[in-house]
This record gives C-alpha cells, structure tokens and sequence, in this order.
C-alpha cells in the first residue's frame, strides 16, 4: 500500500507544481531565451524512429536549352536530392531534493515552492547554458584545449586564436577556462596520432577545477584541478564528463559525439572529425590506417560529395595558419558568396558573432566615421545592421570569427520538447537507497542543416580580448 501520510502530500504538491507551473515556464525559456533557438525553426514531422531523414537539394535538372526551329527538345531530368541523417542527441537535467528537506515543508505554507523554485531554476539556466553552448560547437564537446602540464594538479589552457605555445591550434583554442568557471566538472580527452588520429581517450576521473587563474598578458588560463589519470599532449581537449565517448579502430562513424551539432560544425568546409580531433599539426581527423570511421556532418563526407561545403573565407595560409584585420571588403565578399549560394531575399538573413568582433566592427565604422544603424527584432533582442540583415552577437560567439546563416536551412530537428520524465505518472521518484527524490528533464533534439553551403564564415580574424 502506498504511503499516504504528509511527506506523501509534500511530494503531490511538488509533483503538480513541476508539472503545471514549472514545464511550461522551462520550455518558453530554454526555447527562446538562447537566441538562436528562438530564431531557427523547429522540425517535428521530418524525425521517424531516432533519427530526422531530409532531402538535401544540391543540382538542378539539365532538362533546359535552347533549340533551333524544329529542334528535338532538350532530354528529360530531374532535380538533384540526397538524402541525409540527423541523429537525435539527448540532453538531460536532474534535480533532487532530501527527504528532509521534504519533510521541513510541511509547516510552512508555500515553502516547498521556494525549494522547488531554487532547483528548478537554477537547472533552467544551467541547461540553457549548456545547450547554447552546444549550439557553437561541432558535436564533440570541447570546453577547452591543454596547453601545458605544470603538475598533476595544475594545467594550462590555451586562449590564443592561433600560435599558441604548446597544444596545437583548433577549435577551443579561443576559450581558455571560461567553460570550467561556474560548471567545474570536465574529463580530458587524449589522442592517439599517426599522421592522423588513430584514437581518443576519454578520461574517466573529473578534474572538478577548483581555481582559475587568468595569465597578465591574456594568452592562458592556469587551473587548479584533481590528478587525472591521462597523460596530456598535443590536440588534448576537455569535454563534460560522458559528454563524450572513447573510440579506436573499428569505432562507428559519429560514435564519439553525444552533444548536439552546432555552426561550428556545420558551417565549414571539412568532416566533423577534422574540427574536434586534431593536434593543430599534422595529424587531422580520422585519416591514419586503423582509426574510427570518418565523421561527416549528417553522413555526407565532403571528399564524396564535392557540394556539401559551407562558404568558409580562411587566412591565404589555411584555417588557423595566420590572422587578419577585419575589413568591410572581407565582410562584403562574404555577405556576397553567400548570397549568391542562397538567392538574394533568401541569404544571408542573419550575420552572429563574439563580443569581441562587435568590437572590432565598431571600431571600423568608427574608423571610417560611418554611424552603425540598430534594429529591434522579435523577442526583444537588438542587433546592427548590415544591408538590412540583423548583425548579433552571443556569449558563446567565437572570437575571431563571424557567422553569416541562411536561417531557412538550419532547423532544429526534434522528437521531443524540454519534458519530465513520468513514464509512471509521477515526476518525482525516490532514489533507491537514499532519503532523496529526484525529477528529470529530457529533450531529443538535433541542429542540421537542407543546404549547407548557403551557409558561410569569416575565419582567421584578428581581434582584441
């Protein structure tokens, strides 16, 4: 028979205010206060089973000429589709409560509220956190990239666009520990190389960082942290604690990457292995004898299929080879390329990067003594303007770089909203073998993109921290 008691009425209340007061609130706010999650659509009737199957159009039909009097017509064709897979990735976010806390409720009206109230809320912006960051990635979770060893308990983090001393160049350079501060839980991952990469080791011991320390001239952070059991060298990252999976010979393509996919992924001109599993040298993707599967974007690899590249304007010396000034010139033949991929009307419609670039557009205006015009968009968000296109930016932008989205071929391809998991009715459940309940939020969900090249990045680009 079940409880019936107080502490059984506590948990009733608890369960209707997750439910009917706290759900809605959390999918209004994780949906639309990230600003790229407000603005990109979101794709429900394209996802069957585990996975979004979409049409990729990448050729028009030959079926078109210009004939002489009398002339046969032109042969019959077709447009041009392949068909590509966007793999749900799941996020999650529990809250647990004591059963005194539980029970220390019952004399107090509306008591459990604030408990309640302060986990559910703070779960919210950590998630939010999280997922938006995400949003910036390409799948594989970097937070940060080694740099140096000084002891089992301290590290180096590179914070350099490019020319870092030690570690290898790449995608996390920019961070530092700004992904370590207010979430201190990561696992360093470790490459195996062989003029590519034959494996990653995905630690199993959470550093928990105790202490960042930024260095005077900007260029690293050092951190305080617990011993892993890795040995770091160049390409080491770090990544949420089973954000991220170990994978060797024989490993599936994608078998790595739990997170969802995000610009940095998609809007490039290589395979998703190539961005997260790199030593910044010589050793770049899984193109060593013996390494996992190669890593395409939605299973498209672009040495098949020569179309699926994003329009990616990089230093003469390659990505990461060498930096820039950001110049209107750049940012024009930019817009233009990706324009002219999309259809004017069509693309770009949005322009995001870091703070750091608004910064560096400001100072060009400036420069040229040219005012910088500001719209206001829906959901109370603001943005400059740049040939009519809103020009925002995000705390998770990536310094150096500036995104230019056709926003109509990224969506958000989900099979389910932010929900609780109450498969038996119940949103809180007792965790065996504690005084402890505990409430779990879930969302099925995948970034992909229809056309990726009407997407496009301006890379390599000088700028001040």
């Amino acid at each position: 028979m079940a409880y019936t008691g107080s502490t059984a009425a506590i948990l009733s209340n608890y369960d209707e205010a997750l439910k009917t007061f706290y759900l809605p609130a959390i999918q209004d706010q994780l949906n639309n206060e990230n600003f790229l999650s407000s603005v990109l659509e979101t794709n429900e009737r394209d996802v069957s089973g585990k996975n979004a199957t979409i049409e990729c159009h990448y050729g028009r039909t030959n079926a078109t000429g210009s004939r002489a009097d009398g002339g046969a017509l032109p042969d019959a064709d077709y447009q041009k589709f392949q068909t590509a897979i966007v793999p749900m990735r799941y996020n999650y976010a529990r809250v647990t409560f004591s059963g005194p806390t539980i029970a220390a409720t019952r004399d107090e009206r509306g008591s459990y509220a604030r408990v309640v109230d302060t986990e559910i809320r703070g779960a919210m912006t950590d998630l939010r956190k999280e997922c938006n960051r995400q949003m910036w990635g390409a799948g594989g979770g970097t937070l940060a990239r080694w740099r140096s060893t000084g002891s089992g308990t301290s590290y180096t983090l590179q914070k350099k666009y490019r020319a870092n001393s030690a570690g290898g160049d790449g995608f996390g350079s920019t961070f530092g520990a700004k992904y370590l501060k207010e979430n201190n839980s990561a696992v360093p991952a470790v490459l195996t190389t062989s003029t590519g990469v034959t494996d990653i080791t995905v630690d199993t011991t959470n550093i928990a960082v105790s202490v960042v320390t930024e260095a005077s001239d900007g260029t690293y952070d050092t951190i305080t942290c617990t011993d892993p059991s890795v040995t770091e060298a160049a390409g080491t990252f770090y990544v949420r604690p089973g954000n991220l999976v170990s994978v060797t010979s024989g490993s599936a393509a994608g078998a790595a990457r739990l997170e969802m996919m995000g610009l940095r992924g998609i809007v490039t001109d290589t395979d998703i292995d190539d961005i997260y599993a790199t030593d910044g040298g010589t050793s770049v993707g899984f193109k060593a004898s013996g390494a996992p599967a190669n890593d395409p974007l939605q299973g498209l690899a672009v040495g098949t299929y020569s179309w699926w590249k994003a329009q990616v304007s990089s230093h003469t010396s390659g990505r990461y080879g060498g930096q820039r000034a950001l110049t209107l010139p750049l940012m024009q033949k930019q817009f233009d390329d990706v324009e002219i991929a999309a259809g004017r009307n069509v693309g770009p419609d949005l322009i995001i990067s870091s703070h750091a670039m608004r910064r560096e557009y400001f100072e060009l205006m400036e420069a040229r003594q040219r005012d910088v015009n500001t719209m206001e968009l829906d959901g109370g968000w603001s943005a400059m303007d740049y040939n009519g296109v809103p020009f925002v930016v995000d705390v998770d932008g990536i310094d150096g770089e500036i995104y230019f989205l056709t926003t109509s071929k990224l969506q958000i391809y989900r099979m389910s909203d932010f929900q609780w998991m109450m498969k038996d009715g119940a949103v809180l459940q007792r965790i065996v073998g504690y005084d402890a309940y505990e409430a779990a939020l879930y969302r099925y969900a995948e970034l992909g993109t229809t056309r990726r090249n009407v997407h496009g990045v301006l890379a390599d680009l000088i700028y001040t921290a």
